[in-house]
């Protein structure tokens, strides 16, 4: 089940305004604004909640902490609760680091994304939205806090799953990714207020092992 919501996580990182009413934009207008803010944005953070949903156990798993993103690929995303887990990438490997077990998975980029989408963040996927994605309106073509919803299918490519993502029509900002599976089961990333632009250094992104920690590789 954890494996479950860390590779939510991890898919969602592969993927992450002021402006007419949602209901008058149509989605080549919303995909514009969303690429022209972020590339403005070199990185990013900002606070998350994370919730995943087992339909055949009737489960749902709940989290929450704080990510960070920098063009071209690296991220960090550092759980607080319920469990103090990290996941590190430099654009170039991925750590995640299980708090419970102490252990360390160490796995190259090319082992977790088996497409093309390898080197990208969240920030510079929704840079290149366009030429990454077919955009479609979601179901509803907005949620109920007004935020526009895009289904997003990558062009050239068999998609296992099914990805939604909510932008602010006010900012062009995300707030969510909704991703959910061929077995109904479903992951709700939320993205609080985002701080931008920080200048946050490459080291921020490198990874040092806890003391004690178990090292293992991604087969």
């Amino acid at each position: 089940m954890k494996k479950i919501a860390l590779a939510a996580a991890l898919f969602a990182t592969s993927l992450l305004f002021t402006a007419q009413p949602a209901s008058t934009q149509n989605p080549s207008t919303v995909v514009s604004g969303i690429q022209k803010k972020y590339a403005s944005i070199n990185d990013l953070s900002s606070p998350f909640t994370q919730v995943t949903r087992i339909k055949d156990l009737d489960e749902k798993i709940a989290s929450s902490g704080k990510v960070w993103f920098k063009k071209p690929g690296m991220m960090k995303w550092q759980y607080e609760e319920p469990w103090k887990d990290t996941i590190v990438s430099d654009g170039k490997k991925v750590w995640y680091f299980d708090s419970r077990e102490n252990q360390v998975t160490e796995m190259e980029i090319e082992s977790v994304w088996a497409d093309s989408l390898g080197s990208y963040t969240i920030i510079s996927i929704l840079e290149d939205l366009d030429r990454l994605f077919d955009v479609r309106p979601g179901a509803g073509s907005a949620d109920e806090r007004g935020n526009v919803l895009l289904d997003l299918k990558q062009k050239n490519r068999e998609q296992s799953k099914q990805v939604t993502i909510a932008v602010d029509p006010k900012t062009y900002m995300l707030r969510e990714i909704i991703i959910g599976d061929v077995f109904g089961n479903t992951t709700v990333i939320k993205l609080g207020a985002a701080e931008v632009n920080l200048g946050i250094a490459d080291l921020f992104f490198s990874f040092k092992k806890p003391k004690g920690a178990r090292m293992e590789a991604f087969p």
